[in-house]
């Protein structure tokens, strides 16, 4: 009977396994680490690209705050610049501005009125005067309320009834009225309520007990 020894060809066997596996061993971390590196220099990558895409938009903010502050600088210049013009045409409008008003409420004084009274406070009026009739200081109100006027919100602040003695003695009975109106700087329409606001001539201009 023939004998084999077959434990050399088992040991080759094993260490011809175990090399093999050492080889997958190895071969697996020699693609894990080039695998790594491959992500590790993606995302570095990235990283680097997003930094400078941050630096770029902070650069930008920069530039666009400091327009910021020019365009604010500017507002602020043709603020101050529109403010001194309107200072001068308040100015050069205020020179004319007595003569204008006397010849402004001289033309709106109907025939029945006799004004004894006139006083301005910056661009308010006090008018100050006796009407013949209720028609005649209602007629006067209505003439300060037109929007081609120079006035604007005419109030009826008093409104009483007087008896008048005439140069040649007789005894007339009239209203004596105080009104108050905005006399405007330039010729501007106003809407037609600014004469509305006053309040009614023949309910306010009754004579007061």
């Amino acid at each position: 009977m023939i004998n084999f020894n077959l434990l050399p060809h088992r040991e080759r066997l094993r260490m011809m396994q175990r090399d093999e596996f050492n080889k997958s061993i190895v071969l697996a971390m020699i693609l894990a680490g080039v695998t790594a590196f491959a992500i590790y220099g993606s995302l570095n990558a990235s990283l680097e690209a997003q930094r400078q895409n941050k630096e770029t938009l902070e650069k930008e903010i920069k530039h666009f705050e400091a327009q910021i502050v020019e365009i604010k600088d500017l507002e602020k210049q043709i603020s101050m610049l529109l403010a001194r013009q309107k200072a001068v045409e308040d100015i050069q409008s205020d020179r004319n501005s007595p003569v204008r008003l006397l010849s402004e409420v001289a033309k709106n004084t109907p025939q029945g009125v006799v004004l004894t009274k006139l006083g301005q406070k910056d661009q308010e009026v006090t008018i100050e005067g006796i009407a013949k009739s209720n028609e005649s200081l209602s007629e006067f109100l209505d003439n300060l309320g037109q929007t081609d006027s120079w006035f604007s919100k005419p109030e009826l602040q008093v409104s009483s009834a007087e008896t008048v003695t005439t140069p040649s003695k007789a005894q007339l009975s009239a209203y004596k009225f105080i009104i108050k109106v905005m006399f405007l700087r330039s010729q501007e329409s106003v809407a037609p309520m600014g004469a509305a606001s006053a309040p009614s001539p023949a309910a306010s201009a009754a004579p007061k007990a």
